[in-house]
């Protein structure tokens, strides 16, 4: 008996497989542009540790959970930018997450809209324009001036274009530090910068769009990161693998069962 149990503990640490099925397995991807202000006012410490290191976080929480999609990333504050164009790299789109600065760009500011019109241009004229799902994430404090026009407001409807929109920092907002000291504006009163929360939220609504928070008291990106993981996709690449199963257990099974009936066995020759 004995050595039966160890045949079947051999066995079982070999992990036999049999029982194959196929499967067939899809992914479906989006083309997704990443928006991220960098304005000055990003730097405020009201999100710990700064508005724009906490973005820089969830930014890379977000591309790990989208390996089937592409991303890019446009950076803006009076001016817009490509940063990274639609990539498949999760390795790339890390590095320069890494790198972005408030000073990065020449003017500060923050306009969303030449952001937002310029993240649909790319969208709109790439070798596959109508094949794919496309969205735009945009993270912002929302301290922008600037208001959008109606065309474009028009076409993001028209073509269906996904717009999650993350407001950064909060309402009671805090005061901005320039080289070790505090801020001032023209008239030598302290310049405080505020989560634009009105603004933000009527973008999102003329966009049929979706609004978040991220700040200490609350992080909505994990629910943002579900919203755009559950939006329809469009399929990438469709395969039928062949499943093996490692049925190890059966044997494991049987060797338990057998030492416990050699335990038994011996606790009755004693009792005799």
């Amino acid at each position: 008996m004995r050595s039966i149990v160890l045949g079947l503990l051999i066995i079982s640490l070999l992990g036999p497989s049999f029982g194959e099925a196929d499967q067939e397995v899809s992914a479906k991807g989006k083309d997704i542009y990443l928006i991220v202000d960098l304005s000055k006012s990003m730097d405020a410490a009201d999100v710990n540790p700064s508005r724009l290191e906490k973005v820089k976080f969830e930014m890379n929480h977000f591309i790990q959970n989208q390996k089937a999609s592409r991303i890019g990333i446009i950076v803006f504050s009076n001016d817009a930018f490509v940063q990274v164009p639609l990539t498949y790299d999760a390795a790339a789109l890390e590095l320069f997450i890494q790198s972005l600065q408030t000073d990065l760009l020449p003017t500060s500011g923050t306009n969303i809209c030449s952001a937002t019109e310029l993240a649909y241009n790319k969208l709109m004229n790439g070798t596959d324009p109508t094949g794919r799902s496309k969205m735009m994430v945009l993270f912002s404090d929302g301290e922008s001036k600037n208001d959008c026009s109606r065309s474009l407001f028009n076409n993001l409807r028209r073509f269906g274009i996904g717009i999650y929109v993350v407001g950064v920092g909060t309402i009671n907002g805090i005061s901005l530090r320039s080289q070790g000291k505090t801020l001032m504006d023209e008239n030598e009163k302290i310049v405080i910068s505020k989560l634009d929360e009105n603004f933000l939220q009527s973008f999102s609504s003329n966009t049929k769009g979706k609004y978040y928070e991220l700040n200490n008291a609350k992080n909505d990106v994990g629910q943002m990161i579900n919203d755009v993981s559950k939006a329809e996709g469009t399929l990438v690449d469709s395969r039928t693998v062949t499943v093996v199963s490692n049925k190890y257990y059966y044997f494991l099974g049987a060797a338990l069962i057998l030492i416990l009936l050699d335990v038994l066995i011996t606790i009755g020759t004693f009792r005799l």
